[in-house]
């Protein structure tokens, strides 16, 4: 009974830890990041030998198929300044440049940051406040469920060997890509937040003058 009081004593004289402002302000954390070390593993054996060998232009096809699913993509994409031909869409520079960036930011988390939970939210966090450029063209964060549908089905027509490896890698890759869209669409929300209020903070200020 003795080791008992004296250890409550001493664990309520103890001062809760300062907690980094950085953490607590971000909604982010609050998702969860499910994968397990079995996830990894089939995501990182697969992801260059099986997915990007075959489908070196995964991301592009991705692209494309949202925009035909939903047109509205092109003019969000475009910013309205540009109305490239449908026939030559995937010669387009802007979509190529867009491509080739989402595919390094997956192969970076796959494989340098080998799916850390730590590196990938360094990493992820700021994809919200990226995609506030393209809220003034249209851009809602339920156009990430189009993308993210394109690419499994894109991934799905891939050959895996051996054959199971194909539903669990699905499986983990859906894990992957929905815990991404949704720390996305958190951190763009915040961000928006803090847009307005900035906005209203300035109109009070220029009604104060």
């Amino acid at each position: 009974m003795g080791c008992i009081l004296t250890r409550f004593k001493s664990l309520r004289k103890r001062k809760p830890p300062i907690k980094s402002g950085y953490k607590s302000m971000r909604k982010s954390r609050t998702v969860t990041f499910n994968l397990k070390q079995e996830d990894k593993d089939i995501l990182i054996k697969h992801w260059e030998p099986t997915i990007l060998t075959q489908e070196p232009d995964l991301f592009l096809k991705t692209m494309m198929a949202s925009i035909k699913d939903s047109p509205k993509l092109l003019d969000i994409i475009s910013r309205k300044t540009f109305d490239p031909s449908s026939e030559h869409i995937a010669e387009w520079p802007k979509l190529q440049q867009m491509a080739i960036g989402n595919c390094a930011f997956f192969s970076k988390q796959i494989v340098t940051n080998r799916l850390d939970e730590g590196l990938v939210r360094k990493d992820s966090e700021v994809l919200g406040a990226i995609h506030i450029e393209y809220c003034a063209y249209g851009f809602k964060p339920t156009f990430l469920d189009i993308w993210q549908a394109n690419m499994i089905s894109i991934i799905q027509q891939c050959d895996f060997h051996p054959q199971i490896d194909k539903v669990n890698f699905v499986r983990a890759f859906s894990e992957l890509s929905n815990f991404l869209c949704t720390l996305m669409v958190v951190e763009y929300e915040d961000s928006m937040q803090s847009v307005r209020r900035t906005d209203r903070n300035s109109r009070k200020n220029a009604v104060k003058c």
